[in-house]
């Protein structure tokens, strides 16, 4: 399974232009048809969310990744499926939510440095098996890095 995030390209557009629409959601699991052609990927489905109790929302980070012409901004909402409901009750308590978003944005600003953000296209499970295999190093029981949604918005330097 593979899932790209298609980038869009804009100049004068604001780091929180994400949301105004030129943005695509990604969703983990399965692929959309014809994502790759068309560009349009469905966003994770919310009730799975909401019955699902091992999935813990972490909720939305911006990374900005430098590159040489230009500065891609990555939002991505983030959601953690972990072993047991037990973790999962553990993980939405205040003080290990802000440890497990600490290490997340950590994850993500070396993903910036490396090539799986600096591509033209995110190849969301590649993001996500990266993010998890960092995560598992201080988090125990974490099964996979969900995206609730993923966009990613071009800025060209001037």
């Amino acid at each position: 399974m593979e899932n790209d995030v298609v980038a869009s390209d804009a100049t004068d557009t604001a780091p929180n232009a994400a949301e105004d629409g030129t943005a695509l959601a990604a969703e983990t699991g399965t692929e959309t048809a014809g994502a790759h052609a068309d560009g349009a990927i469905e966003k994770m489905d919310a009730h799975q969310l909401a019955e699902d109790r091992t999935i813990v929302r972490v909720g939305k980070m911006t990374i900005p990744v430098e590159k040489t012409n230009s500065v891609s901004y990555v939002v991505a909402d983030f959601a953690l499926k972990v072993e047991s409901f037990e973790l999962a009750e553990r993980y939405k308590r205040v003080e290990e939510a802000t440890r497990i978003r600490d290490s997340l944005l950590s994850a993500m600003s070396l993903a910036a440095e490396s090539n799986v953000l600096r591509g033209v296209a995110i190849d969301s499970d590649a993001l996500a098996a990266l993010i998890r295999d960092l995560l598992s190093k201080e988090h125990a029981g974490i099964d996979d890095v969900m995206f609730v949604s993923l966009y990613k918005q071009d800025l060209a330097r001037l």
